[in-house]
Parts: C-alpha cells; structure tokens; sequence
C-alpha cells in the first residue's frame, strides 16, 4: 500500500486503512495481510494524490451534499435557481459535490478510528452546512459512517453517498438485487427507467469481465457482494485478494446503488447513494431520494464493508 506523511494510518489486527484529510477526507488504500502478504481490499491509491488529490486518484471517497451529476450546474428548489460550478473533467456537469474537493478537519482519532470535518460557507451553493465522517476499522471489516447538518436558516437539499474503488481482476462476480435500472444519455444523465435486464442483472451475480456499466439502479435493498476469485495456480503473488469477498452493507438511507465498471480498467466503483443521479432536477420521481434539511436538522448514514474469505455467491 502506499502510504505518506499526508495519511493518516489506521490499523486494527491484519487490517490497515490509510485516510487522507487534505485530499477530500478520502481513503487513500485498505489492506488485509492474509498471512502471505498485504493484499488490497481498495483500489490502491496514487501516492501523489494524498497530499491534496484529486480524490478520485485514491480509493474512496465522499459525496456530499450530493452524488453524482447535477445537470449542467442548475437546478431550482423552492423558488430559488442554483447555479453551480462545473466540474472541468465532467463537462457540461457539476458532479460530486464539495467535500472530495476539498481538505477535512480532523476531529478526533485512535489506532482504528477517526473522526473527519469540514464546514461548508453559502455560496455558489447557497446553504452553510457541516459535513462529518467517521472510518471504524476493525479486524474483518471497516465501516464509514457520513452525516451532513443544516447550519442555516432556510431549509436545504441534501444526499450523501460514497465512491469507493474496488480491484477487478479476471473473474470478479458483483452480486446485488435492485430494483430496475436508469440507462445514461450521451451527457451521463439519466436518460431511461427500465427492468434490470439480462446483461446488467446482479441478482445471482454477474461476472464483470468484459462489463461496461456506468449506471444507476434504485430499489437497491442495501448489500453488495464482491466474490474475487481463487488465485489460478500460474498467477503471482500479488496484492489482488484472490479467494476473498467483501460484502458492502449499507443503513436504509442509501437506496441507490451506482455501478461504473468501464472497459479496460482493472476497477469497479460500488457506490452506495441516498439518491438518483441529477436528483435535484428529478422531482417527478417518486424515489428520487432528495431530501430536505430543515435548519439545523442532518442526514446520516453508514456503509459497512465486511470481510469475507471464500464466501459463495447468495
């Protein structure tokens, strides 16, 4: 794993987590030493990015006061036209909201814990809020816990979510039950609600060889299953963690499951997310996940990644 001065190292039995405060409060690389060897749980992070990022060079990290891409930066809610800053990768979009761009506060840490913050002042987004993650390593797992609060007047829109980078060697299986699926439009906009079909279904698990998924499926019911496969016997030891699997569970708040598997990357991000992507433009559906902050009030939620060695596929 790779590791700096600019991280913060957490460590609980085999288990190790390095978290970057200054590259938007992100996981920098998760380990578990299996007996031969560090192998990695998290995509491993870029060493350069630590410092001050991009976050989305590391292994995960959040979205907060919203996933994904708002539609050209704009939105109205309640009366009000939010203009905000389009992310220069991401054209014509906003995408990700604020607390990956920029550096947390750290409020309070063990050897296998740590508590993040960062205070967000109105602006292009019009509402002052506070932004808190909490990272709970422990030997067969890690949980993140993510709460967003209200500290203005007026009530607010609000979603949380967490981009997390996994391996993807040959063979890898991702199982989850959804409830249908969005197809994207040339923008990466939500385009189409449609039944999960046979080539994206997850239910009995899908191998993601070949996979080209950048889509967003509501109805999810919380848990995610990565299988990675039993290491072939010509294979070298490495950091993949053959004959793992890890099962991502997260609270009932996040009931989006966002899947990116592009083609030719060794990755797949398993994002779990409390709301559709352009949510805030998307007040016709039912199960958009918006939610509305009244001052002082806050959205919560946690994700837990449990260690698995040699589970079947459920």
């Amino acid at each position: 794993m790779i590791f700096s001065g600019d991280a913060i190292v957490l460590r609980h039995g085999p288990s190790t987590c390095a978290v970057a405060p200054a590259a938007g409060g992100a996981i920098a690389g998760w380990t578990l030493d299996t007996g031969n060897g560090p192998v990695d749980l998290m995509r491993r992070g870029r060493a350069g990015a630590v410092a001050g990022g991009p976050a989305f060079d590391l292994s995960c990290f959040p979205l907060i006061p919203f996933s994904n891409r708002v539609a050209e930066g704009r939105f109205r809610f309640r009366g009000r036209t939010v203009t905000l800053p389009v992310d220069p990768w991401n054209r014509p979009h906003a995408i990700h909201g604020h607390g990956w761009e920029t550096a947390w506060t750290v409020d309070g840490r063990t050897e296998s814990t740590l508590a993040l913050s960062y205070r967000h002042r109105a602006g292009a987004w019009p509402w002052p809020y506070r932004a808190e993650q909490t990272f709970d390593l422990a030997p067969d797992g890690l949980s993140v816990a993510i709460t967003i609060v209200n500290e203005g007047g007026e009530p607010m829109p609000a979603g949380v979510g967490l981009h997390p980078y996994f391996p993807r060697p040959p063979g890898t299986v991702l199982t989850a039950r959804t409830g249908s699926v969005w197809t994207n439009g040339p923008t990466r906009l939500p385009e189409r609600r449609m039944p999960v079909p046979p080539v994206w279904d997850m239910s009995r698990g899908l191998c993601l060889d070949g996979a080209e998924l950048d889509h967003g499926f509501p109805g999810w019911d919380g848990t995610a299953i990565l299988t990675w496969p039993t290491r072939p016997h010509d294979a070298v030891n490495g950091t993949v963690p053959w004959g793992l699997s890890l099962t991502v569970a997260a609270d009932p708040l996040f009931g989006h499951l966002l899947v990116y598997a592009p083609p030719g990357e060794d990755y797949v991000c398993v994002e779990p997310a409390s709301h559709m992507t352009d949510g805030f433009n998307r007040g016709e559906e039912a199960d958009a996940g918006i939610c509305v902050l009244d001052p002082d009030n806050h959205l919560s939620g946690c994700v837990r990644f449990r260690i698995n060695r040699n589970m079947p596929l459920v």
